[in-house]
């Protein structure tokens, strides 16, 4: 069997595919998929149990305001833990973001949508990497090469044009770049 899958990788013996001593095969990811208990399998099913055995048995069908409890078993503890492990993970990650992350509209004066922007802001130390779309279809998409911060104020680059933004009261206003001429915008999710 190991010498089907060496030939299948295209490897001649056992030490090509030998791994570097101390080398780390897996890295654990930052929320852990949920790892079912040691009694799975075992468990009675949700609903096949038998529930409240106060309840008389549903003969017929009944109305939703007719239940006074809950529909279904409160959450185990490891259910909890879990959800509670990626809700904090999740706000890890944003809270390390920058203003600028997520998927803005750019709109021009009239209040148009000229392009939409999905950006990656990991903070001020590292670039803003992202892509842009023109409404019109796909061929009016890009992605961002360039991006620059300055005392107040995000420039972005591109092949044809460019977004220059500043923070101002609740959100970003500044001038994109198309065809060589400036046209007033804001920026919104």
């Amino acid at each position: 069997m190991l010498v089907i899958a060496l030939i299948s990788l295209g490897l001649s013996s056992a030490q090509d595919a030998a791994v570097a001593y101390g080398a780390r095969l897996y890295e654990p990811p930052v929320v852990r998929p949920f790892e079912p208990p040691s009694n799975f399998g075992r468990v009675t099913e949700e609903g096949d149990g038998g529930g409240d055995p106060r309840r008389r048995p549903i003969t017929r069908p009944v109305a939703v305001e007719a239940y006074s409890g809950s529909y279904e078993y409160p959450p185990s503890t490891a259910d909890e833990a879990y959800t509670r492990g990626v809700t904090q993970a999740e706000r890890t990650m944003d809270a390390r973001m920058g203003p600028l992350d997520g998927i803005w509209r750019v709109q021009d004066a009239s209040g148009a949508t000229v392009l939409s922007l999905a950006l990656m802001d990991a903070g001020a130390a590292k670039p803003i990497e992202g892509a842009w779309r023109k409404d019109g279809g796909i061929a009016s998409l890009g992605v961002i090469e360039r991006s620059e911060r300055s005392e107040g104020s995000v420039s972005l680059g591109w092949a044809g044009g460019g977004l220059t933004v500043r923070h101002e009261g609740p959100g970003w206003t500044g001038e994109l770049l198309q065809n060589g001429r400036a046209v007033p915008v804001t920026l919104s999710r």
